[in-house]
């Protein structure tokens, strides 16, 4: 009888986790991730990769979860090769827009690789995302030297 309880209880939970669309959970529902070389036009990772050399032009860190009806604000901080802060960047995720069915909260950034100090800064770098001010993920990524695995 408890565990019958304990099932409704549950599902109970689950069917009303999304009132109003705002999610309840404390936890962020990430769907995808990834560093680039590039963003296209749809805001899609292209050329997904953690390692990239001196000659290209930038390292982009992309994320994509599931939008509710509030904004969401991001950000980026950057770490270079010796731990240090390298840069931040700031971005704004809108609501859902019901008019045009888009329900995936797709946001990027990128560091510049080519003629900027990253060129010469080579080794393992992170990225540490951001959404409300808590971190959601960290990225690894390398500039020059070695392979590092996705």
């Amino acid at each position: 009888m408890n565990k019958i309880k304990l099932v409704l209880a549950f599902f109970a939970v689950i069917l009303t986790a999304s009132v109003g669309g705002a999610i309840w959970f404390p936890f962020v529902p990430l769907s995808d991730h990834t560093m680039a070389k590039e963003v296209d036009a749809h805001w899609d990772p292209v050329y997904r990769t953690y390692s990239f050399s001196p000659s290209d032009d930038q390292a982009v860190s992309w994320i994509r979860f599931a939008r509710d009806l509030e904004p969401h604000q991001m950000e980026w901080r950057w770490y270079a090769p010796n731990g240090q802060l390298y840069a931040r960047s700031f971005a704004v995720v809108p609501p859902k827009d019901f008019t045009s069915g888009d329900w995936a909260g797709k946001a990027w950034s990128a560091i510049q690789i080519k003629g900027c100090d990253p060129e010469r800064m080579q080794g393992t770098w992170r990225v540490d995302i951001h959404r409300d001010w808590r971190k959601v993920k960290s990225e690894w990524f390398n500039i020059g030297g070695q392979y590092v695995s996705c």
